[in-house]
């Protein structure tokens, strides 16, 4: 389907979208170019007769996400998804785009379908913006945070650990850390700052100090959260707060004691039955009172257990049917993925909620950790 032949008005469009100071093409169905207005041509170096009739994945934007997986020609690629759900974008999305020059720019993109009078989806447009000053700092800082994340997975032959973070934007507010605290006992830190972006970035750079600050009692659950909350508490303002689960995990007994502080529960994977269950503690998030007492929960694995720490970014996606996936939808996701192994688990667990969801990136941070049992 060509210019002249797509069923909207190409010349009256491009007069319009000529004035506008942001990047706009417009596509058929199979993503071929239809219109490619002057800013479009500014940012990216490629003129409108370079690109009529091409996919926009043929070797023009090729669009990349900020982890550096392709999403073109992919069906990750959002212009593409927007128009096979028949919905826009539920918000700005930050990718990096091929220019003329053969050079990676940073662009936050809003997709939408274009829709026939009878309601049959026509194409689809995006808007993008150059961001490239804006993501110069934020790389910088992103290098910074994956510095203080873990570099390895304490090992043995009993238990083997796992994590992936998955941040909104180029940084985020997820985070986790790693204690040794004892002969073959580790301690595990998940939380989840409240927000995304530098500032919630920034508490996590805190969280990092005062893990490290309180090490001496990381080796008791319930006491090493009371202190880290009373810590965090003189630090955060009001309305801000952080909610942690942290777990010791006995690398030779598959042991785990584990205390929650307001965090979404862990869900422990029986291999007996196959079946998904959420462990249930109680505790304020970090930073409301400072005062606060925690309770310690245990938990021994059986061979072929697995024990998920998740944030609330991979619950609270909003799918194809204006739902939430919710706990239950990602412990159903969860057994399908546990079918396939532990290998590879939480990226495959990743981009099953991704599926489930119709969507290209979660609207939140995603960290997952996992403690697998073996055989």
């Amino acid at each position: 389907m060509m210019a002249d032949t797509f069923p909207l008005d190409v010349k009256a469009l491009r007069k319009v979208l000529n004035y506008l100071n942001v990047g706009v093409y417009i596509t058929d169905p199979e993503r071929r170019v239809v219109l490619w207005n002057r800013k479009a041509e500014q940012i990216t170096g490629y003129r409108e007769s370079d690109v009529i009739g091409r996919p926009c994945h043929d070797n023009v934007l090729n669009h990349i996400d900020k982890d550096g997986k392709r999403l073109c020609p992919s069906d990750r690629c959002p212009l593409h998804r927007s128009m096979l759900l028949g919905r826009a974008g539920d918000e700005s999305l930050l990718v990096f785009a091929n220019t003329a020059e053969g050079e990676r720019i940073a662009v936050t993109v809003d997709v939408a379908p274009l829709f026939s009078d009878d309601g049959t989806v026509i194409g689809g447009i995006e808007v993008f913006r150059d961001e490239t000053e804006q993501v110069r700092d934020l790389e910088l800082a992103k290098e910074v945070q994956r510095h203080i994340l873990p570099k390895s997975m304490p090992v043995s032959d009993a238990v083997q650990m796992d994590a992936c973070y998955y941040p909104h934007d180029l940084i985020g507010g997820d985070f986790y850390d790693i204690y040794p605290v004892g002969e073959n006992r580790y301690g595990v830190l998940v939380a989840d700052v409240r927000g995304h972006g530098v500032s919630a970035s920034l508490c996590t750079m805190l969280l990092k100090s005062l893990g490290e600050r309180l090490r001496s009692k990381a080796g008791e659950p319930s006491e090493f959260v009371t202190a880290l909350n009373s810590e965090i508490t003189s630090f955060l303002q009001d309305e801000n707060f952080a909610t942690a689960l942290y777990t010791v995990v006995d690398m030779e007994s598959a042991q785990v004691a584990y205390t929650n502080a307001g965090h979404c529960a862990p869900f422990h994977f029986r291999a007996a039955d196959g079946t998904v269950n959420p462990l249930e503690s109680h505790g304020l998030p970090l930073g409301i009172i400072a005062g606060m007492d925690y309770e310690t929960g245990k938990l021994d694995l059986a061979p072929g257990d697995l024990l998920l720490a998740y944030t609330d970014g991979a619950t609270e996606s909003v799918c194809s049917d204006g739902e939430m996936l919710d706990e239950d939808g990602l412990a159903e996701v969860l057994k399908g993925a546990m079918a396939d192994g532990v290998d590879g688990l939480l990226e495959r667990l990743y981009g099953k909620v991704l599926n489930t969801c119709g969507t290209v990136g979660m609207e939140d941070d995603v960290l997952m950790f996992s403690v697998f049992r073996r055989p």
